[in-house]
């Protein structure tokens, strides 16, 4: 059904190859204002050079006197400029609807979005609990009301922008163009995931962790949501997924050295990258495992299978279907 949907529309080289080009630009574009306003306060801190550089370590924009609710606001104009623009070349370029990037259904089921979203993110305090019964002198509560609803509306209304972003581009569009070139699925999978790592290259964790134990989680995260696109024939999984993380991280408990710097509730005294991994892994499994006894995903062949040939769509009239 995945696949079936990709074919719709016009699916030709130079309109991946100009649609790739206009997000990049519209993503650049969308990072002024959050340039612009760095450039005003650090011209402001009496710390000058010295204020620049520690934030250019931390990302934390606290040092350059930036509120992180506003930071993280600015951070995500550029993901909403961008996921209009690949709405827009998606809809006027290649003459689809956005539901034929995100799913194989007629139409997304928000019904498996809340249900990934949910499981995911209830595992997570599930395991955060655990982690506080444990060491909970590594615990410090932050919470401050004023500073976390702002919070709170951001990262319900405005994050969601941003993961949806990610897997329109990446689990949606990305990998059912490479699936239509290579007529296959776990080249998409393999390349869209590793891509997907490689983008976040240059987050805090790496710096703070190394490539060797933050690239396996970054790639293997990606490598989650592929499989959960490919076996369930759509992105919903993987949105839910997604959001869940994000919006965990940014109001529930962040650490130093995170890529969301952010008023949570809790703020964690230090971080063990391995522990994560562990617990990453083990929750990709169980998420699999539940997943796939609830949609009856039984046919794991396919995702080496080659693709079947190519037979024409009929058209869907509205975009909002």
């Amino acid at each position: 059904m995945f696949y079936r949907a990709a074919q719709r529309g016009d699916n030709g080289f130079f309109k991946y190859l100009a649609t790739l080009v206009a997000v990049f630009v519209a993503f650049i574009i969308g990072q002024i204002p959050l340039l612009f306003v760095i450039d005003l306060f650090s011209g402001k801190t009496s710390r000058g050079a010295a204020a620049m550089e520690e934030f250019q370590e931390s990302m934390d924009f606290a040092v350059l006197g930036i509120s992180q609710n506003l930071a993280l606001f600015l951070v995500l104009l550029a993901f909403v400029a961008a996921l209009g623009t690949l709405y827009l070349c998606i809809r006027f370029l290649h003459h689809k609807r956005l539901a034929d990037v995100l799913t194989g259904r007629r139409q997304l089921d928000w019904r498996r979005i809340w249900f990934s979203f949910g499981f995911w993110f209830g595992l997570s305090l599930l395991l955060e609990l655990v982690g506080y019964w444990l060491n909970p002198e590594n615990y410090t509560l932050k919470f401050d009301l004023w500073l976390f609803l702002p919070l709170l509306v951001i990262a319900l209304f405005i994050l969601p922008l941003q993961t949806t972003f990610e897997e329109a581009m990446f689990r949606g569009y990305l990998m059912q163009g490479l699936g239509l070139l290579f007529r296959n699925r776990w080249i998409p999978l393999l390349a869209t995931s590793i891509t997907f790592g490689l983008l976040h290259i240059s987050n805090p964790e790496i710096a703070q962790f190394g490539l060797a134990l933050m690239m396996p989680y970054y790639i293997g995260f990606g490598l989650l949501m592929g499989i959960c696109t490919l076996m369930d024939e759509g992105t919903e999984l993987a949105l839910g997924l997604h959001a869940a993380t994000n919006i965990y991280g940014a109001t529930i408990v962040s650490f130093a050295g995170s890529a969301l710097q952010t008023p949570t509730i809790f703020r964690l005294r230090e971080l063990d990258p391995i522990q994560v991994l562990i617990a990453a892994f083990v929750s990709a499994m169980l998420f699999l495992l539940v997943a796939s006894r609830r949609y009856g995903w039984r046919d794991w062949g396919k995702l080496f299978r080659p693709l079947p040939p190519s037979t024409p769509l009929p058209e869907v009239e509205s975009d909002m279907e």
